[in-house]
């Protein structure tokens, strides 16, 4: 990559127009440098037969992706307030990893750039097929929608892994009602990460975060040690000490970047967070207080107020970035949990459900209940609705009941692995993340969460429907549900994560060209059958 792509950002923009017009167009450079746009070939919309002479290059009013001939990839730039910004280099991996760990080498795209094949060419949307320079390797397909900053991904096989090459400061795995797993780059080894649908890489700038999203839990993600994986060195003006991850490929599954911009989008504070700290826009601010394993304390920092859950003389800085929205974000402004919903199409709420298995029409949790019945209170519409109201308090007395027969099924888990272990020493991390295991299962055990107490509390709310000046009455015992429920959401979202992290220590012992022992077998088999019992 040419130092002069970097400083091309006021003519490109210049060329493409200034009012940044959110449709999404394709170009042909026609072999003309990057920063020479005004020369470039528009490919007309609905023209899908065009032979590419220079790079291929899709845009709309957020990023600009090139496809250079014989590059490892798609490279991403977004659209920022002082020109192109360099953000990722995309590409595939045939072979995933080798023996003894060593990561496989990363193909290129095919030298002649006539390998790509336009399948979509609309304002709507561009699709390319791009075949790279591996015996069989199946193409993968990159779409660009408009107005928005992502980019999606899609195998036409389940063989081999997308990869994505930033320059990345920390990855995160976030737990929306539990802790968030925070790793420092570079790793030392190549890091299985216990992510199920989604990851976070935090650019070297602070200034910008790529969020990674993948369609099915099947599809494992991977960081390489070493940042440049053992090929070809990618980053900004052409340097090396890019950081790779890896999304396994599955047939006909998507794998979405997402490219999130603002100043100051993610910080790192050295402890204690003073009390008049402020965040550089309005939102959900997620405050992390980094430790060993890439295990991280915690907490919301809109909601509770951060600075006192903060203090301490930790070794480490607590990294801090925007989560989810609140009431007063910005509507230009993009958090993970809008990609989230516009990926995945859920929102944290019905994901951890349908990762527990306990997916059902509606929300049956305490606080979306008792969000809707105390309106009904308050707008003096109980009585008229009296059926539906202890209708639906009968479905979230079934759903407490079956998030703690969850939380059982957890600390049934726990037993069987520790027989398993036995008493005989152990050098892996197992016993660590097992009492991690324990502390998680008895705080989802708290006497104030059983099954009873809500139904106690949903009889209370039924038995104010009518009443006059019932609202207060509603609200107090709607703030007791809502409580059994969030300690339902954190014991079953720490939970999941420590087994989670359980198959992840069992896939680091060993890699994908050796067998595993028998043990770790067994603790795969295991993890597996937990985190899949729906």
């Amino acid at each position: 990559m040419k130092a002069a792509l970097f400083m091309m950002g006021l003519a490109v923009l210049t060329a493409w127009g200034q009012e940044d017009a959110p449709l999404t167009r394709l170009y042909d450079t026609g072999g003309q440098r990057r920063d020479a746009a005004a020369t470039w070939k528009l490919v007309p919309e609905e023209q899908t037969n065009h032979t590419f002479t220079g790079d291929a290059v899709l845009v709309n009013d957020k990023l600009a992706v090139f496809f250079g001939k014989d590059a490892l990839g798609p490279e991403v730039f977004s659209k920022t307030a002082s020109g192109l910004q360099y953000r990722a280099t995309l590409g595939y991996a045939a072979g995933g990893l080798r023996g003894g760990g060593k990561p496989a080498g990363t193909p290129v795209l095919r030298g002649q750039t006539a390998a790509l094949k336009i399948l979509e060419n609309t304002s709507g949307g561009v699709m390319l097929d791009a075949s790279y320079q591996e015996g069989g390797a199946s193409p993968i397909r990159f779409r660009l929608t408009t107005g928005e900053a992502i980019l999606e991904i899609r195998a036409t096989d389940s063989a081999g892994f997308v990869e994505v090459r930033t320059q990345t400061r920390y990855v995160v795995v976030p737990d929306y009602f539990g802790d968030d797993l925070v790793y420092e780059l570079p790793v030392s080894r190549n890091l299985a990460l216990p992510a199920e649908n989604l990851m976070l890489n935090l650019l070297e700038d602070g200034q910008a975060m790529v969020m990674t999203v993948w369609q099915s839990r099947a599809q494992e993600a991977w960081v390489l040690a070493g940042g440049d994986a053992g090929s070809t060195k990618v980053g900004k003006s052409g340097q090396g000490g890019a950081s790779v991850h890896r999304i396994r490929c599955l047939k006909d599954k998507s794998i979405w970047c997402a490219f999130l911009e603002s100043p100051g989008i993610w910080q790192t504070v050295q402890p204690p967070l003073k009390p008049d700290w402020k965040p550089p826009f309005p939102a959900k601010w997620r405050g992390n207080r980094i430790s060993a394993q890439g295990v991280s304390d915690s907490w919301e920092l809109e909601r509770e107020p951060g600075p006192a859950q903060l203090q301490g003389a930790a070794a480490k800085p607590f990294l801090i970035y925007p989560l989810d929205r609140s009431a007063a974000t910005p509507l230009t402004t993009v958090c993970p949990t809008d990609i989230m919903r516009n990926t995945l199409g859920v929102g944290p709420c019905q994901y951890i459900l349908a990762c527990e298995g306990m997916a059902a029409q509606g929300d049956p949790t305490p606080n979306s209940v008792m969000n809707w019945v105390e309106k009904q209170f308050e707008q003096k519409k109980d009585r008229k609705v009296a059926d539906d109201i202890r209708e639906r308090l009968e479905v979230m007395v079934r759903h407490v009941g079956e998030a703690r027969g969850r939380i059982e099924g957890y600390a049934e888990f726990a037993g069987q692995l520790r027989k398993r272990l036995g008493t005989g020493a152990d050098a892996s991390g197992y016993p660590a993340i097992l009492n991690d295991l324990d502390r998680f299962i008895a705080a989802g055990r708290a006497p104030v969460a059983t099954s009873e107490q809500a139904r106690q509390c949903a009889a209370a709310v039924s038995a104010l429907i009518g009443k006059e000046n019932s609202v207060a009455d509603c609200k107090r015992l709607g703030a007791e549900l809502r409580a059994i429920g969030a300690i339902q959401d954190g014991a079953l979202a720490r939970c999941r994560m420590a087994v989670r992290r359980l198959r992840q220590e069992g896939r680091g012992v060993t890699d994908d060209a050796s067998p595993a022992d028998p043990l770790t077998q067994e603790i795969q088999r295991l993890t597996e059958q937990i985190l899949n019992t729906k």
